[in-house]
């Protein structure tokens, strides 16, 4: 047995009901002196329903990693003895929230992006002219 925190969703949540064989819904009221229980709706807006206040049959639906931005944190560093860089990155996520990351780099992919970023400041200046 785990030791994972609870899922207590807040308006607006993805949450996945298993007791509904999995489906998918948008949290759209807690529980409340009112209803006893969370309300969700499709996300096609076409079924409503109900599930438990204690949440037990709904688990989270994590929102899907749209692109990732460097780190204004802490400069990239390189392991020698490991032969790979790690560079501080942002994940941008499609609900707008965002989570700090390391991408780790081989000195091989290190090589490629050099050659890509190379490549794409050319294209800039070529079209724009140099800063």
């Amino acid at each position: 047995m785990g030791t994972a925190s609870p899922f207590l969703p807040r308006t607006g949540d993805l949450a996945a009901d298993p007791g509904r064989g999995g489906r998918i819904g948008i949290i759209t009221s807690l529980p409340s002196a009112e209803c006893a229980h969370y309300r969700l709706r499709s996300p096609a807006g076409d079924e409503e329903w109900t599930a438990p206040a204690d949440g037990t049959t709904l688990t989270p639906v994590p929102a899907k990693p749209t692109h990732a931005t460097l780190a204004t944190g802490p400069e990239p560093v390189y392991d020698r003895q490991a032969s790979q860089a790690s560079m501080p990155i942002v994940v941008h996520f499609e609900d707008g929230t965002t989570a700090e990351a390391t991408a780790i780099l081989t000195p091989a992919e290190m090589e490629r992006l050099y050659a890509q970023a190379g490549r794409l400041l050319a294209d800039h200046d070529a079209r724009w002219g140099k800063p």
